[in-house]
């Protein structure tokens, strides 16, 4: 129940209304800072988990030799290791069934390597302008009996991972890489 309360400042009469009308406030303002903040976080919020999830599945496959699923998590372009000229956006000419032959016969170099990815860990995410972003992550490699610690970056490009700036010098046996002399 609303109350009226009749205020006298320098001989002006002011009727304030307390109760009803302010409590109505209070949630319409709440309501306005949680919508606000929702909208300079919660979009980037969701598309980080998103992106989490695609890298999470793909190493995880990686890790679990489950090569067909690794393979479906990742952005597929030509490059030319020649000039090292990538087709982002243009993706791969290869077809699907290509593609496939192509990204299983780099993971037979990286068997050849005795290469073993053991662990995996999203250690940071970078923003550049306030939306686009990337994560960092920690790998944990075994080749040949030894262990070794790699970093590199990873993206999300049309909906699926796109690895770049790795130290990692086995990486080329398992990105998104098509089309390209694998034995160099």
């Amino acid at each position: 129940m609303a109350k009226i309360i009749d205020v006298h400042f320098d001989k002006v009469r002011h009727t304030l209304f307390i109760g009803e009308e302010i409590g109505m406030k209070k949630p319409i303002l709440i309501l306005f800072i949680f919508t606000f903040s929702l909208m300079l976080t919660g979009c980037n919020f969701i598309e980080e988990k998103k992106a989490e999830r695609i890298i999470k599945n793909y190493y995880q496959a990686i890790i679990d030799a489950d090569y067909e699923v690794a393979f479906e998590q990742l952005h597929l372009y030509d490059y030319d290791s020649k000039t090292e000229d990538s087709k982002l956006v243009e993706g791969t000419t290869l077809s699907d069934e290509e593609a496939k032959a192509f990204f299983l016969k780099k993971i037979d170099g990286l068997e050849e390597e005795n290469y073993k990815l053991k662990d995996f860990e999203i250690v940071d995410v970078e923003y550049e302008d306030g939306h686009s972003f990337w994560h960092h992550i920690k790998l944990e490699v075994e080749q040949n009996g030894q262990n070794y610690e790699w970093n590199e970056v990873a993206d999300i490009y049309a909906g699926k991972l796109l690895i770049g700036e790795k130290d990692d010098p086995n990486v080329k046996y398992r990105d998104g890489k098509m089309d390209f002399e694998i034995k160099d």
